[in-house]
């Protein structure tokens, strides 16, 4: 990768170009004013994938917790419930 040094005159005057060299990750750009750097162009640093929710906080084996007394695989409501719900309906 290569650095170069623009004038802010020049850099305003070829920008675009300038700007797609910096993307393409071959330049770092140094524009001066009055012979002092006062900007600087790269390219981003490389993205790092985010990964899953499973990746972010492990497996997730052991984390299933459930209240006191409660079977997942009984249903929610009694029956006897469930059926006043459903004479609201009509």
């Amino acid at each position: 990768m290569s650095t170069r040094q623009l004038t802010l005159g020049n850099f305003a005057a070829h920008c675009l170009d300038e700007i797609k060299s910096v993307q393409a990750g071959d330049t770092v750009i140094e524009i001066l004013s009055s012979g002092k750097v006062v900007a600087v162009l790269s390219p981003p640093p490389p993205e790092e994938p985010a990964g899953t929710l499973a990746d972010w906080m492990g497996s997730g084996a052991g984390y299933m917790t459930y209240g006191p007394g409660y079977e997942p695989d009984e249903p929610a409501f009694a029956p006897e419930d469930w059926e006043c719900f459903q004479e609201e309906k009509k």
